[in-house]
């Protein structure tokens, strides 16, 4: 059903079962057939209530569910999926590298459309002009070159990834952007304003938020009290007020906690907020870090190596809850990542660097074609 005064394509699985891979390819044979003639792109509303979804269909469903969102769809939202179902959802969400955007009422469903819709009118407006620049930057440390002439730009809105063998420069480029280093030449604009030095507090407090490639967390603190320390450059009450937790302290303080449960409740990390995070396993606390830097309401979020060291099943959740902050909140991503299934998957932008040179720029389809490469990183094989 077409609501094209909204951009809404409404697909209603209500009460359908889908037992085989083939009944999934019959349903979405017939999608492509009618979504190819309209030549344009649709808000995807798609209503689950009473549907069902065999294990033995659910590759085959996300599969050609993530082919359509990439063919005709400029977001899609889901709706009354029952409790089996949205965890199915959720977990083939972060495997296939799609977004779930699951709600509980067609209202709370639309209401998320128009949020969208919102952000790619502001992206359209800024589209000419990059998000982010960086120009021409050469960063030496002695007489080791780490950087050497780099530039390449990120549009809002994107997830950019940059990649290259180790050593090639790409934790450097984050250090620069966020300003822990400063390049001996270039510069990097931010949103309109050219910058050559700037110092990582002033950085966050533009809106760059960052995660490491070692966890830095505070390991006898607790999930909730780390997730609060991404809250401290908004914090308006001086030391006296805080220490003596008076009134508007004590208001400011759980009006930031307010927001960092939501943290909590989207990484779905609940059941650990009370726990110290030194007691966590690896994956949690690469997930706690991301909830203090998404706590920091960043604009511009650098994530270096997040999925590094992770399982298959963590690697998976990581990449769902990037895709869900980058589509729910808007959130420019800079990402650098190993695993090149993930970067092709998720990416809409690749930089690869290698010997701290830009040897490619492009979408993942041309960088994944680029002989060089190919010669120089991706293998020839």
């Amino acid at each position: 059903m077409f609501h094209d005064a909204l951009g809404i394509s409404e697909f209603d699985f209500s009460n359908v079962t889908f037992a085989n891979p083939a009944q999934v390819d019959a349903y979405y044979d017939e999608v492509d057939r009618r979504l190819a003639p309209t030549n344009r792109r649709w808000y995807f509303l798609v209503i689950y209530t009473g549907c069902v979804i065999t294990p033995e269909a659910w590759e085959r469903f996300a599969a050609r569910g993530k082919a359509a969102n990439i063919a005709y769809s400029l977001g899609t939202v889901r709706v009354g999926a029952a409790a089996q179902t949205r965890e199915a959802i959720r977990q083939h969400a972060g495997r296939a590298m799609f977004r779930a955007n699951i709600f509980e009422t067609r209202d709370q469903a639309l209401f998320a459309i128009g949020e969208m819709r919102k952000r790619q009118e502001v992206l359209g407006a800024v589209s000419t002009e990059s998000f982010l620049k960086v120009e021409n930057i050469h960063l030496s440390f002695g007489g080791v070159r780490s950087l050497i002439g780099v530039g390449f730009h990120v549009n809002r809105g994107e997830i950019s990834s940059i990649i290259g063998p180790n050593g090639a420069g790409k934790s450097s480029m984050l250090n620069v952007i966020n300003g822990v280093y400063h390049p001996q030449i270039g510069s990097v604009t931010f949103m309109g304003t050219p910058r050559q030095h700037i110092e990582p507090h002033q950085a966050a407090v533009q809106g760059i938020a960052r995660t490491f490639q070692n966890i830095a967390l505070f390991k006898g603190m607790t999930v909730l009290d780390n997730i609060m320390t991404g809250r401290n450059l908004m914090m308006k009450t001086n030391f006296l007020q805080q220490a003596l937790y008076l009134g508007p302290a004590k208001r400011e303080e759980l009006e930031h906690r307010r927001k960092v449960e939501q943290i909590i409740d989207f990484l779905e990390i609940n059941a650990i907020r009370k726990t110290p995070v030194g007691r966590l396993p690896y994956g949690l606390q690469k997930r706690v870090e991301l909830g203090r830097a998404l706590a920091a309401e960043p604009i511009l979020l650098l994530l270096d190596e997040p999925m590094a060291g992770m399982n298959v099943e963590e690697k998976g959740d990581m990449a769902r809850f990037v895709l869900d902050a980058n589509d729910e909140w808007g959130t420019t991503i800079i990402l650098i990542e190993h695993d090149m299934g993930v970067v092709m998957d998720m990416s809409n932008h690749v930089v690869v660097l290698d010997h701290g040179e830009k040897i490619a720029e492009g979408t993942p389809d041309e960088v994944k074609a680029d002989p060089v490469v190919i010669r120089a990183y991706l293998g020839e094989g």
